[in-house]
């Protein structure tokens, strides 16, 4: 009996050290992983991932509650749980050819508790929340557009309204249709201005060139001066102002066909990587405008234009200078509106629409 008692303590010993072993020395983190493939460029998904703000939802029940940090092309997050628990989000991006890889990795921080250590090896809380993790974060970079922003070059100016004398239309987003749009405006706006006592002061402009419904809506005009029509006295045709306030600005030398490629698309990928627009809709863009500095009614359209993103009230555009640093300024083309080149801590200004 005394060499069973013997035996029985040491089994009791071995497993009471194995025990305080695994409390000591194993995982003091629950975590699980997944991987995904993203058909984004890699740079636009790590800017949207290390843009992230805090209080996004992680997946329901886990909150980001810092700012994220990056190191290489890794991000990482804390995160707050439901319960009060803390833990992390790590974001892993490499390169997939034109896409990506995201390697998604949600952990918890245990504590003393044992039964809360030994859970870890199967996961503990974190199991059951990373597929759900995972499918969020996939579900938001997919809705970014497929565009890459490097290249992208901008400047942060202030915008003053003038009257803007204009006619508003709708075309299908071909560049056919466009070119054919813009062309008629040039022709036919200004013999109504005469008509109405007002002077062009300033070159064609097409204000909140955007896609609403799958058309391309925007007013046409020219900025003008002389005495403000009455609305009753207008057969065609509207009085406004153009927008006003602080705007990114760009300029454009290519042909119609290739500016949704070249500064729209890459422009909305900035703005979605830094969170300063929803990704998942064109029609909740920033209001724009476009200013044609040349003949706008030549073959392909105007090769001589400045885009303006006008900052929307109360945005702080701090994150898009992070990811992508605004550019020298560039050349004002001719007949360029008057602008005032913004300094890197100006505020953002109010932006003024057309009524």
């Amino acid at each position: 009996m005394a060499a069973v008692g013997r035996t029985l303590l040491i089994v009791v010993v071995v497993v009471l050290g194995l025990g305080a072993a695994l409390y000591f020395l194993g995982p003091k983190t629950a975590s699980r992983s997944q991987t995904l493939e993203i058909e984004r460029p890699a740079a636009t998904v790590l800017a949207r991932l290390s843009s992230t703000p805090v209080g996004a939802a992680v997946v329901e029940g886990v909150t980001i509650s810092e700012t994220p940090t990056v190191e290489g092309d890794t991000v990482t997050a804390p995160v707050a749980f439901a319960d009060g628990a803390t833990g992390r989000v790590t974001y892993t991006v490499t390169p997939d050819g034109e896409g990506s890889n995201v390697q998604v990795k949600l952990e918890q921080d245990l504590g003393p508790s044992p039964m809360n250590r030994f859970a870890a090896f199967t996961g503990g809380d974190v199991a059951p929340l990373i597929a759900g993790a995972a499918s969020a974060v996939e579900t938001d970079l997919n809705a970014l557009p497929n565009a890459t922003f490097a290249g992208l070059q901008y400047t942060v100016v202030d915008v003053t309204a003038r009257p803007f004398f204009y006619i508003q239309n709708c075309s299908d987003t071909s560049a056919d249709s466009i070119t054919s749009i813009i062309g008629q405006a040039v022709e036919v706006i200004p013999a109504i201005m005469r008509r109405n006592g007002l002077t062009a002061n300033g070159p064609l402009m097409a204000v909140e060139p955007r896609v609403v419904s799958n058309q391309y809506c925007y007013q046409v005009g020219y900025p003008y001066t002389g005495r403000e029509p009455r609305s009753t006295a207008l057969l065609v045709g509207a009085a406004g102002q153009t927008p006003a306030g602080q705007a990114l600005r760009v300029v454009y030398t290519g042909d119609e066909a290739s500016v949704t490629a070249q500064v729209y698309d890459p422009m909305d990928a900035l703005l979605g990587a830094a969170h300063l627009d929803n990704p998942a809709t064109r029609e909740d863009d920033w209001v724009t405008y476009e200013v044609y500095n040349d003949d706008a009614t030549q073959a392909g359209g105007s090769r001589n234009r400045e885009i303006y993103y006008v900052v929307p009230q109360g945005v702080d555009i701090a994150a898009l200078e992070r990811i992508q640093p605004r550019s020298e300024a560039a050349a004002v083309p001719a007949e360029a509106p008057t602008t005032t080149e913004a300094p890197a801590t100006t505020e953002p200004a109010p932006a003024t629409t057309t009524p």
